[in-house]
This record gives structure tokens, sequence and C-alpha cells, in this order.
């Protein structure tokens, strides 16, 4: 495959990205094109042992900084790394873009690029996550966290079908996600949405989840707006990484607890492997015309 990537997005660019960009061509053979300043790129790429690696660098004079207004910055700054990756993939030269930058920038920039698939109102950022039965498919997890009802339906439809690929399910049960069951229970956006989607979808509709059901497994897709889905997704993240430190610590108190430690730690590492974030990879961007991850900045491994 030919695999773009925004060399400049992240916590930690151009450096952590282009470790990984060089990590992920000797592991695979893939070529990665790295969109991005050259001379910075280049610099980085100059720091590792790149021989027999196809790692081509692609000039974006522009790159959309964290602190930026996606929206403005990336009408504005027309040659930004993310577009400039993203034009590769439009014009056939690569076959999918991933940046780990601004998530608004990576909607905004696909919009402009991309364009959305026709009938679809806005792209909506996905993931596999955990549950107490295997994955579920979650979404919006941040892209758009101001949202209509009218898009919470669609994408329960849009996610309903992802699902049947990723999950392999004939026919997953979808659900909402709020804070109860009983009628009248939500925000104004969820109450409006709910008719919506058991109108779209019928049987497949299985009504709104709590958190504690979402991670039980009662749905095999759970639609949100994006700002609930980024801090579910995040707290989720937070409560994995608490866990293990806490039980990797208490264990190291007790001389006792090593030994038994040991000899569990095939399931330790068994546990640790199902809790950690990173075993999903990055969320998919649906709706466009284009396939374009957006991916956890770059951060310390558990």
């Amino acid at each position: 495959m030919k695999l773009v990537l925004d060399a400049m997005g992240g916590d930690h660019a151009p450096a952590e990205v282009v470790a990984g960009a060089v990590d992920y061509a000797r592991a695979t053979g893939h070529t990665i094109l790295l969109a991005g300043l050259r001379q910075a790129v280049e610099e980085e790429l100059a720091k590792h042992d790149t021989a027999g690696l196809d790692l081509p660098v692609i000039h974006a004079a522009e790159n959309l900084a964290m602190d930026e207004k996606p929206a403005m910055a990336a009408r504005r700054k027309k040659d930004n790394s993310m577009a400039v990756g993203m034009r590769l993939v439009k014009q056939g030269e690569a076959d999918a873009f991933c940046t780990v930058g601004h998530t608004g920038g990576a909607l905004t920039a696909g919009h402009m690029v991309f364009r959305r698939i026709p009938g679809v109102h806005r792209a909506v950022l996905t993931t596999p996550f955990p549950s107490a039965k295997g994955l579920i498919i979650l979404g919006d997890i941040g892209a758009n966290p101001d949202c209509r009802p009218e898009w919470l339906a669609q994408w329960g439809q849009m996610l309903s079908i992802y699902a049947q690929a990723r999950l392999d399910i004939a026919a997953p049960r979808v659900a909402l996600l709020s804070n109860g069951e009983e009628e009248g229970k939500g925000t104004e956006l969820t109450r409006a949405a709910e008719p919506l989607l058991r109108d779209l979808l019928g049987e497949r509709y299985i009504g709104v989840v709590e958190p504690k059901e979402m991670i039980g497994g009662a749905a095999d897709v759970v639609v949100t707006d994006g700002f609930t889905g980024n801090v579910v997704i995040k707290l989720g993240e937070a409560i994995a990484s608490y866990l293990m430190e806490v039980i990797r610590e208490e264990i190291l108190a007790r001389n006792l607890a090593k030994v038994g430690a040991a000899l569990a730690r095939p399931a330790f590492r068994a546990a640790a492997k199902r809790l950690d974030d990173r075993e999903y990879g990055a969320g998919l961007l649906l709706g466009l015309n284009g396939l374009v991850t957006v991916g956890h900045k770059c951060r310390d491994r558990l």
C-alpha cells in the first residue's frame, strides 16, 4: 500500500511521527509518504536508518496548529499538510491518509478535499471500543462536538453498515448513549434524535443505553455527539491506564504478590492488551469520498 501520513500533526511532530513512520515502513514494507515541511521532515529522517525503506517527503508549506480554529485555519491555509496529503489520495497517488493532529482540522480538510458521499449530512469519526462481549462501534468520538438530531440518526445508519463489515454482524443493534433509560431523560439533542433513529433503523434501533450497558455489550453500535464521545474514550483510556498502574504498584509493594504475579504474567499481559487503546487503531472518518483516519496524539506507552 501507499499511505500518506501527516508529518506535522500531533504534539510531538515531526519527530515522533517520523519515527513511527520509519518503524511501520520497516515492519510492513509499505510506502509511507510524509506530508509536511520538507526541511523539518528530512532532518528527522536523517536521524534514522532508512536504508531500503520507501519514505518520500511531500512538501507542504503550512500546517494546522493545535490551538487554531480548525475551520478557519483549514480554509485560510490551502497548502496545509492535511490538505496536501489528502489531495494525493484523491488524485490516486496513495490509498489512505492518516493524521494524529487536529481532529477538527481533519474533518474540515476532508470535507473540502474529498467532499461528502452524496446524501451524507456530516462525516462521523468512529472507533472500535472494548466491551464485556467484545468490540462495539462508537461514534462520533470528537469530530463534531455540536450536532443536529438528523446527524445522529444518519450516523446510526452509517455506523451500522460499518459494523457489519468490521464486526461481521449481519444486523447490528444500534443504541443512543444517554444518562438514563426513563422517558424524557437525556439532552434536547438525544430526545430529538431518538424518534429519527427509530424511524430510520426500525427494529435495529434498540433505544438508549447508559455507559454501564454500553460497557456490558448491550449494543453493537453506540451513537453519540462528538463532545460526549470524546470524553468517553478519553475517560476509558485514563481509567484503563490507571487500573494497570494501581495493580502494578500493589504487586510491587508485596513480596508474596510478586511471586503470584510472575505466575500470572501471561494473564496480566493479555488483560493489558485488551485494555490498551492502541490495539484498536486510529478513528475512521466515515462519510467522505476517500479514506481518512485520525489517530491519538503521540503519548508515552503504558
